[in-house]
């Protein structure tokens, strides 16, 4: 038995849009102190680190740890038509997952529990990186947009004191430096670093900056990035994207 609600609508609707952007479906692990997906897209290029915690509902009811296989494209549409000022209340009742929101009328949905494996749940634990940097959101995302000005992919350089985001295009550069103790600079060290990325991938994950003002960066040389966006004690979104692999 499960049955939670929650009055952050906003919260849970700026997840859940991030989320299905890019991963389509996902196995909810449904567990004593909140909920969690961990899921990957189809070509194994970004993932997908989420968890929502039990202080941020007003009730949270769970008999015993489960995990519920959603379509998150299907969620995220369902949730978009809540309200500000709504209660949402989820259920897991008759092999179906029950969203029901309540203000001055009360509507009801549900979504089937779709049958996904254990084996889809990526480790996502064991990855030690040489370089890391909190930011304010806002600085990343401006060297985002810059990026996609000129290419499609970035590539990414650090040393102890800078932070380098270069994409190249067939005529035109883009170049986003910053340095330890700048502005929108919180916190930066490790060891040299570089690697290439989707910059795709990366616009889809900076959304996550409504949930957080800062992100913390994590980097190792040719070797994958992880993104977190943490409000403490209410919601962790984390991202881990592969690198782009430079043809010779």
């Amino acid at each position: 038995m499960f049955k939670a609600e929650i009055e952050e609508v906003g919260l849970l609707k700026d997840s859940m849009k991030t989320i299905s952007d890019l991963i389509s479906e996902g196995l909810f692990q449904l567990e004593e102190d909140g909920m969690k997906l961990v899921a990957a897209d189809p070509a194994l290029v970004g993932l997908v680190d989420f968890k929502i915690f039990e202080e941020v509902f007003e009730t949270y009811e769970l008999e015993d740890e489960d995990k519920v296989g959603l379509n998150i494209e299907n969620l995220y549409s369902i949730l978009r038509r809540a309200n500000a000022d709504d209660t949402i209340t989820f259920e897991v009742e008759d092999s179906r997952f029950h969203i029901t929101m309540e203000n001055s009328s009360t509507r009801n949905f549900s979504l089937p529990i779709l049958n996904l494996s254990e084996d889809d749940i990526p480790e996502v634990g064991n990855l030690e990186f040489d370089f890391e940097a909190e930011l304010e959101a806002s600085v990343l995302e401006g060297a985002v947009k810059d990026s996609m000005v000129v290419s499609d992919a970035v590539t990414i350089s650090a040393t102890d004191e800078e932070l380098n985001i270069r994409a190249e295009g067939d005529q035109s550069n883009a170049d986003f430096t910053i340095t330890s103790g700048s502005e929108g600079v919180i916190a930066m060290s490790g060891e040299p670093v570089k690697s290439m990325f989707s910059l795709d991938y990366l616009s889809k994950m900076i959304g996550a900056k409504k949930l957080s003002d800062n992100v913390t960066l994590k980097l190792g040389d040719d070797f994958p990035m992880r993104l977190e966006f943490v409000q403490p004690e209410e919601v962790n979104l984390s991202f881990v994207l592969a690198p782009r692999i430079e043809e010779e």
